[in-house]
């Protein structure tokens, strides 16, 4: 796979059950990605939707700035009172939480509905 036919970084928003579900495609790792996704975070934090789900499922590769993001996205959430969860790490990128110790700190759940489930109760 060349450089050109690597996936670029593409962002879909849901909501499940009244929880607004971020989902993560392609590879996360520049600031340009990063204000998008803060932008549609502070956007569903300012209408009152504290707690997010972050659905990794699809999201092949990330790097430092990608792991910065989701502490920005973390710290943006639980000071709105709420939290975020990630759903569905590949291995590749679980590897990452597992090396830089955010395994810890971050929840992480097999599945969106699993994620969406521990936000509601």
């Amino acid at each position: 796979m060349t450089v050109t036919e690597r996936p670029t970084f593409d962002l879909e928003i849901s909501q499940q059950e009244g929880i607004v579900v971020f989902h993560l495609k392609g590879r996360l790792m520049d600031q340009q990605q990063a204000d998008r996704l803060m932008t549609a975070l502070n956007k569903e934090v300012d209408a009152g939707h504290s707690s997010v789900v972050l659905d990794m499922g699809d999201l092949q590769y990330m790097n430092s700035t990608g792991l910065n993001i989701l502490i920005n996205v973390l710290t943006r959430t639980r000071n709105a009172g709420g939290d975020s969860l990630i759903a569905r790490v590949s291995s590749s990128v679980r590897q990452l939480f597992v090396v830089t110790k955010l395994d810890s700190v971050f929840i992480i759940t097999a599945t969106v509905e699993e994620a969406v489930s521990k936000l509601k109760g």
